[in-house]
């Protein structure tokens, strides 16, 4: 049997499937930790209380590389946390809530265009294989599960992304474990639309 992380990973995806059967009817969680609301777009979130908002420095990042490219077309980053700037650590996890105008893959389907966010917001030009379709809290997503080798850490992401008021909107949840990486995309559990 494999027990590498990609075997791991594809472990994880099935997990993540099998939480979102249930999931269509969440209440918001019991923590007194912060959440994230987006009015425009209709959701709320409960992200891990532990992590670290890192919104505004990932923002200013975005708008170097874009300046340093040259263009002004970005992915618009909501939200972005992290277990710590290590991210060599075994434990580091990052989450990012990150949107881009639909009407900017115009020449794709629905789906074409899901994946191919997914892709950009995991960091590669193309997905590695055909996302999953999830129904979550109401909503159809497409579930993409990346992994990449950095040196010796392995690290591991799933993408959530859907269409919603005109925008393509991904939930990314990176880790360098899949017990991190696990518990990160069981948040998921907590985001209701409005």
């Amino acid at each position: 049997m494999k027990t590498g992380f990609g075997a791991r990973l594809a472990s994880l995806l099935l997990v993540l499937l099998m939480l979102s059967s249930g999931a269509t009817a969440q209440q918001k969680t019991g923590s007194t930790g912060a959440s994230y609301s987006n009015p425009s777009l209709g959701f709320f979130y409960k992200p891990p209380d532990e992590m670290q908002d890192e919104t505004e420095s990932g923002r200013a990042e975005i708008r170097d590389r874009a300046a340093a490219r040259g263009t002004s077309k970005t992915l618009d980053l909501l939200l972005a946390m992290s277990s710590g700037p290590d991210a060599t650590a075994p434990d580091w996890h990052l989450l990012s809530i990150e949107t881009y105008p639909r009407r900017a893959f115009s020449d794709l389907d629905d789906i074409g265009a899901e994946t191919k966010m997914s892709a950009w917001v995991a960091g590669f030009s193309s997905s590695p294989g055909k996302p999953r379709s999830v129904v979550l809290a109401g909503q159809s997503f497409a579930v993409s599960v990346f992994s990449d080798e950095d040196g010796t850490i392995k690290k591991g992401a799933v993408i959530w992304t859907t269409i919603r008021k005109g925008k393509l909107l991904s939930f990314a949840f990176v880790a360098n474990s899949p017990e991190q990486l696990r518990a990160l995309a069981e948040t998921m559990k907590t985001v209701q639309f409005f």
